[in-house]
């Protein structure tokens, strides 16, 4: 078996979006594959039929987008689009299928209800003089709401859509309600019978800044009326129908800021609620185990038989748990769940190893359904339990292939980022291709990581302190353990969080021989104003904001350490990461210039924050092999 390689990365498939037919027979599932001549990601659908035990593709235009069920468990898909319409196929067994309809909007969202009737959210076609307007008018942006870009869209166009009713027997749309700026929906769900609708709506000031708190509405689709249920107290996550009810997943903020775990409520039609989950129940919702070798959309709640359904990251793992409208709690997957779908009692999922991408496993099962095993060699994962800052914390340590425990070995440390995500022990590409080149790679979820609690995630206005000592506490244990590491060549690197710790760290201490800072933060104070989430996130995890607390801003900011930096230090950032912009990773690398210390910085033009994650390949691969060549020029 062949070591891991940089570009083995051009040859996985990438599972994700799994949905199930109403009558369990089809699972409907995306995969994702790397084009490097094309530089570009080609995505199709597949369909896992649970009769037969087989996989078989249904699309070949490269670029699937949206797709449901209909009644009869055929499998509709959005084929093409074109100038004045969408084009949508139906397949009942293997092939492309034949058209069903055609939709005379941009359709981004569709969902089969009941008989010929579908939900759809969708905007209008653009007409001829709309896109002349926006040729002759790309020279300059107009600015008028904050935030005023996010990460992976750029400057944000406030497009008017809509939620429709689609009739597909006579080809016949009725509005449900308008989503635009005035009208700003984050996510809306019909109840059984669709006469009612339940949806997030964001909050503006009059000067146009969005508030981290939504508002809940009740929507009355007969009378076409909406109802508000509960005004700015929380920012949710999830909210549908469940028995004559409504549950909802949401966090007021109150404990632990912007990265709050949230709780689980029960609400009437009138507005009444009340919190079913325990007041212990402390958990980190989604899947935030970090990966490079993820991609695409993945489910984090359902309602099937009068229960909530949802992924949890709890220490080191994502679970899939449930929970009844009386606060009965039940796990369901005590394994890693990177997405699922369930049918009745039935529950099918994916799930990532060690030495795997994610696979198609069904619950009480021993049965892998669809197998995604990594072909090359994959090194092996130690872990060990150490004491932090009054916590218990995980140690990871990838070995090198063909290890000698005789022998000395370069190392590297990883920090992950958010600082909300974790590490885990399944499969990352660029640390085991490390580990294949010789490299020990070890890392660990200091404070502020997810899957601990409110507690353990919550280092406001405290970054660079308890975090950097978990850190430094974790590489004396692990030289300790492992006395294989050679302490006079250690590198450190991390991307966004960790690329701020990695900032961090060699303003602090000069026990690191190569550092690589990645879509860094540097500094807080500039960041405020440009990030498109800095308005809010950053006041908020430094406790402090530029004209009453500017010192304490500062003070844990990078950047003001960085005249002490001697660490020879790569930065990589891209200059449409709108997340931690451009100038985060120039003002280091300005420093340590003028400070006369070995740098260099790649730009990567057209890329964003994800970069490492969904970048195009040929940036995948160029970022990754830049990383490699500096750190063995440093540490080999």
């Amino acid at each position: 078996m062949s070591k891991t390689k940089i570009k083995d990365i051009l040859s996985y498939d990438f599972l994700s979006e799994l949905a199930i037919s109403d009558d369990g027979t089809k699972i409907s599932y995306k995969k994702t594959k790397a084009n490097y001549d094309a530089d570009k990601y080609e995505t199709d659908f597949w369909i896992y039929d649970t009769k037969d035990n087989k996989s078989y593709p249904v699309t070949d235009q490269k670029d699937a987008s949206i797709s449901t069920f209909d009644k009869d468990s055929n499998f509709i898909y959005k084929y093409k689009l074109e100038d004045k319409k969408d084009i949508f196929n139906i397949i009942d067994g293997p092939g492309i299928g034949k058209k069903i309809f055609e939709i005379k909007k941009d359709v981004s969202y569709i969902k089969w209800l009941k008989d010929d009737l579908f939900l759809i959210k969708a905007s209008d076609k653009k007409s001829e003089e709309e896109k002349n307007d926006e040729k002759e008018n790309k020279y300059f942006k107009e600015l008028t709401t904050l935030p005023f870009w996010f990460n992976g869209a750029g400057y944000i166009k406030y497009e008017s859509s809509a939620y429709y009713f689609y009739n597909a027997k006579n080809d016949k749309l009725e509005k449900i309600i308008d989503s635009n700026f005035d009208n700003d929906i984050s996510f809306l769900y019909l109840n059984d019978d669709n006469s009612k609708a339940i949806y997030a709506k964001a909050n503006y000031s009059k000067s146009k800044v969005m508030d981290m708190r939504e508002s809940l509405y009740l929507y009355d689709i007969k009378k076409k009326e909406s109802k508000l249920l509960i005004d700015t107290k929380f920012s949710y996550y999830y909210a549908n129908f469940i028995e004559d009810k409504i549950i909802f997943v949401a966090t007021d903020m109150k404990k632990g800021g912007i990265n709050e775990d949230a709780f689980i409520y029960i609400s009437d039609y009138k507005g009444s609620y009340e919190k079913i989950s325990a007041d212990d129940f402390d958990m980190s919702f989604g899947n935030s185990l970090g990966t490079d070798a993820r991609f695409g959309a993945v489910r984090t709640f359902a309602i099937e038989n009068d229960r909530l359904y949802f992924v949890v990251t709890e220490k080191e793992t994502t679970k899939l748990y449930s929970i009844d409208t009386k606060g009965d709690l039940r796990k369901e997957i005590d394994q890693e769940v990177e997405d699922f779908a369930i049918n009745n009692d039935e529950i099918y999922y994916l799930s990532m190893g060690r030495d795997s991408l994610s696979e198609l496993k069904k619950r009480d099962s021993d049965k892998t359904l669809i197998e995604n095993k990594i072909e090359s060699k994959v090194s092996n994962i130690d872990t060990f339990e150490f004491e932090s800052n009054g916590d218990t914390l995980t140690g990871f340590i990838v070995l090198p292939s063909k290890f000698d425990k005789n022998k000395k070995y370069p190392t590297l440390l990883s920090v992950h980022g958010g600082p909300k995500t974790e590490f885990g022990d399944i499969f990352h590409h660029e640390h085991q291709v490390f580990a294949n080149d010789g490299y020990i790679v070890i890392y660990t979820n200091p404070h502020g990581a997810s899957g601990n609690g409110v507690k353990f995630s919550d280092i406001r206005g405290k970054y660079g302190d308890i975090d950097y000592n978990d850190l430094m506490n974790f590489v004396d244990l692990a030289i300790e353990k492992y006395p294989q590491i050679d302490t006079e060549n250690i590198g450190i690197y991390g991307g966004s969080y960790g690329g701020f710790m990695t900032n961090w760290a060699i303003g602090h201490t000069d026990r690191f021989k190569a550092a690589c800072a990645q879509r860094s933060i540097s500094n807080w104070t500039s960041f405020y104003g440009v990030s498109d989430i800095g308005y809010y996130f950053g006041s908020d995890q430094t406790n402090a904001n530029p004209w009453e607390s500017l010192d304490k801003m500062w003070d844990q900011s990078p950047i003001k350490y960085a005249d002490r930096a001697k660490t020879p230090t790569l930065f990589i950032h891209s200059d449409e990461d709108y997340r931690c912009p451009l100038e985060q990773g120039l003002q280091m690398y300005t420093k340590l210039k003028l400070n006369e210390i070995d740098t260099k910085m790649f730009v990567f033009h057209g890329e964003n924050h994800e970069l490492s994650r969904s970048g195009k390949p040929h940036a995948r691969i160029k970022r990754l092999k830049e990383i490699k060549k500096w750190f063995d020029g440093y540490l080999k």
